[in-house]
């Protein structure tokens, strides 16, 4: 308990994502409205809205999950992740996150017909993959402990893709949006 308590502290933007995520999976949770509503009004990606001019949807659905299983997914995957924020910066780290949040929205606004989708893969994906390009450009991936690592996580996020209801475009646009941010950080 103690090295995950450390490791919060020592990663504050990744403390407060998962603090707003769990703040608005109680509220969704603690009321008689039924849950799609109470996600809507917490911030989910939801295209009436949208298309009515609320873009900042695009990224606060990033902190709304609707399911036990999403949310306990997508905390543990960014706990795992939280060490990035040290190594990129705290700036960084939350331009990666958000900017690859937004993105996957983005991407899957215009790609698919969804109507209501929540959830924090999009930029999960998008530090993954800045992750990967980081480390590549470094070099350290040649190792093959350390490309055995990468390997089951690929295989694993490719596979959710796969899933009925997994809104696979915001994966997409969050692992593209991380690459290219990842590559301008490189270049700074």
């Amino acid at each position: 308990m103690y090295s995950i308590l450390y490791t919060l502290r020592s990663h504050p933007v990744s403390f407060v994502v998962i603090g707003f995520c769990l703040v608005n999976f109680f509220r969704i949770h603690s009321g008689s409205e039924p849950e799609s509503d109470m996600a809507v009004e917490c911030g989910a990606w939801y295209r009436p809205d949208i298309e009515r001019g609320q873009w900042w949807r695009m990224i606060t659905t990033g902190f709304v999950h609707i399911q036990p299983w999403h949310l306990l997914m997508n905390l543990y995957a960014l706990y795992s992740l939280s060490y990035l924020e040290s190594y990129f910066g705290e700036i960084w780290f939350t331009v990666i996150l958000l900017g690859s949040v937004f993105a996957g929205s983005l991407l899957q606004y215009r790609m698919s017909s969804a109507y209501l989708s929540v959830g924090l893969s999009g930029g999960l994906y998008g530090l993954m993959t800045a992750e990967f390009i980081v480390f590549l450009s470094m070099g350290m991936l040649t190792s093959s402990s350390v490309l055995a690592s990468f390997i089951p996580v690929v295989l694993i996020n490719l596979l959710i893709n796969f899933m009925p209801g997994i809104a696979w475009q915001a994966h997409l646009g969050g692992a593209i949006a991380g690459a290219v941010l990842a590559v301008i950080m490189m270049l700074l």
